[in-house]
């Protein structure tokens, strides 16, 4: 048996919000980031989310294209939403390696979670590790909370999708919402510059069926292999403390039902959490203060969770016609402009820190189908290969 490695704190989960967690540790103790894989892998997610997360992390290289436009078709409707907080798609494997290059003194490992022995080490691949500060931000399987005694994920609760690229251009973030193939959830389409992020998901969990939905929305009779990518996502905020861990992004439900914009929550949650720990590495909080402030931090949004889910849950029930109405009422602009404050809020941005008590000065632009420095960087690629190529 292997002996037992003690840190000041662990997480577990190295997608955005364990990134986040660990950016508010850094330099406070010794600190392990662990995920079943590298960084940048993995990707699951559409990409898209304020065109402020990416301002307030001063992480305009994984920026795509901005949308200050979003649409959403419904019973034969284009509904139009002029944004006041404009929206963007980015690169995942380039804001994830720009967070985890910023990680100076945090120690990263590729180790798969194993479980927890009783005395709660936890089990990380071959490694036995222990820590005062534990951080659950392992995705909606949950797999610490689970190991600490938390009930099983209920997957009644679960919303899934699928998603594929296609390389044409585009300007909106455009949906479609309950189409006649798939009443039970939606269409996207996402621009990103140099290509298009189509997909479609089940608010139900119903997974039968989706990739084919998604090809007769395509109008392709099957995909390549390897072409559709997807994945399960909450539609309920969970618990954001299991025992003595905190617990943060998609392990805590924090993927806003009815949109499943789960990054911004992750990353916004995920540093909270990592302040409270690192109040706790530095002697300034006790574990179960720091704890209680984070739940209580995480409950501040949870009226707003519970409106997005009731609707979600409404909006499935009557017909699509009944629902459209109500929508296009929603873009009216005094409407619209108070439900967007609303949604900002939930999980508000400019809480964001580029590291511990620093914030962003830059801002991005913000004009309609504009592009970013991750498009001109896998063009740059583009070129070069070709270039490559055509020497040798």
């Amino acid at each position: 048996m292997s002996k037992v490695e003690t840190y000041d704190a662990v997480v577990v989960g190295a997608s955005f919000a364990g990134l986040a967690a660990a950016s508010q540790l850094d330099g406070a103790g010794r600190v392990l980031l662990a995920d079943r894989e590298p960084v940048g892998v993995g990707e699951t997610s559409a990409c898209g989310t304020l065109l402020a997360v990416l301002e307030q992390l001063d992480a305009g290289d994984a920026l795509e294209q901005v949308h200050p436009k979003v649409v959403i078709n419904l019973a034969g409707r284009r509904v139009v939403f002029e944004t006041a907080y404009p929206f963007a798609t980015f690169d995942y494997r380039t804001l994830s390696e720009l967070l985890a290059s910023r990680l100076g003194e945090v120690e990263m490992a590729v180790a798969p979670f194993k479980g927890v022995e009783p005395d709660g080490t936890l089990l990380l691949g071959d490694r036995r590790v222990r820590a005062d500060v534990v951080i659950d931000a392992s995705g909606w399987r949950r797999v610490v909370a689970a190991g600490l005694g938390a009930p099983r994920v209920d997957r009644g609760r679960l919303s899934t999708g699928v998603e594929t690229r296609h390389h044409h251009g585009g300007c909106v973030l455009e949906f479609w919402f309950r189409p006649p193939e798939r009443p039970d959830g939606v269409h996207w389409a996402f621009p990103a510059g140099d290509h298009v992020r189509e997909g479609s998901a089940s608010y139900l969990g119903r997974a039968k069926g989706l990739r084919e939905d998604l090809a007769r929305f395509e109008h392709v009779d099957a995909f390549p292999p390897k072409a559709v990518h997807g994945g399960w996502f909450p539609a309920h905020l969970g618990e954001p403390t299991v025992g003595r861990a905190f617990v943060v992004g998609d392990a805590a439900g924090q993927c806003l039902p009815l949109t499943g914009e789960g990054i911004r929550p992750a990353l916004v949650f995920g540093q909270a959490a990592g302040r409270e720990a690192r109040a706790v590495l530095d002697g300034t909080s006790d574990l179960d203060t720091a704890l209680a402030r984070y739940r209580a931090t995480v409950e501040r949004s949870r009226l707003g969770y519970r409106a997005l889910e009731r609707f979600q849950a409404w909006s499935l029930r009557p017909p699509v016609w009944v629902v459209a109405p109500l929508v296009r009422g929603c873009a009216w602009g005094p409407i619209s402009r108070r439900l967007q404050a609303t949604y900002w809020a939930v999980a508000d941005p400019d809480t964001l820190e580029v590291v511990p008590g620093t914030r962003a000065v830059t801002r991005l632009p913000d004009l309609q189908c504009s592009t970013g420095p991750a498009v001109e960087e896998r063009r740059r690629a583009i070129d070069d290969t070709e270039e490559e190529a055509t020497g040798a």
